[in-house]
């Protein structure tokens, strides 16, 4: 089975138009799973973005449009987050989250070099005087599309 692309549909423009701008998730709604990672990428994220879709429609959750997954970094298991509307009904994979801003990093560039985009961001952050240790992860490109606008990643640093 062919995966299918469900990444972010913004132009050049846009998505360097994301670098140090700070998004705010307070109040928002996500179905979260367990996802394994390497080297703080999460593996075969195609598939699980597929399987982690799924099982929100199959739990009758809506997703929001534009749709909205980032990836929470971890050394050896991370989770991937899926933006949805807030249901009525509570479930242990739904985190409303209270508070949570972050400042967004574009980088153009292969996957392998996102850890060293990461220390550079995170280095940035420290100058700015925000210590974090919570990253996050949107990708941009995936395996169908990177020859089309290249490999693109947003690094989110939580902030205060």
């Amino acid at each position: 089975m062919k995966p299918q692309c469900f990444c972010p549909d913004l132009s050049e423009e846009e998505f360097a138009g994301l670098n140090y701008k700070e998004l705010d998730l307070s109040g928002k709604t996500f179905y979260v799973s367990k996802t394994p990672m390497v080297s703080h990428f999460p593996m075969n994220p195609e598939l699980k973005i597929e399987k982690t879709l799924r099982e929100v429609a199959k739990k009758g959750y809506q997703t929001t449009a534009p749709l909205f997954i980032i990836f929470e970094d971890g050394l050896l298991f991370g989770r991937i987050m899926v933006e949805i509307a807030a249901p009525f009904v509570k479930n242990e994979n739904i985190q409303t989250i209270t508070s949570l801003k972050l400042m967004a990093s574009s980088f153009t560039g292969p996957k392998f070099l996102v850890p060293k985009a990461l220390k550079q961001f995170d280095r940035y952050l420290m100058s700015q005087k925000n210590l974090t240790t919570e990253f996050y992860f949107w990708y941009h490109s995936c395996k169908l599309c990177e020859k089309k606008k290249g490999e693109r990643t947003v690094i989110l640093g939580k902030i205060k």
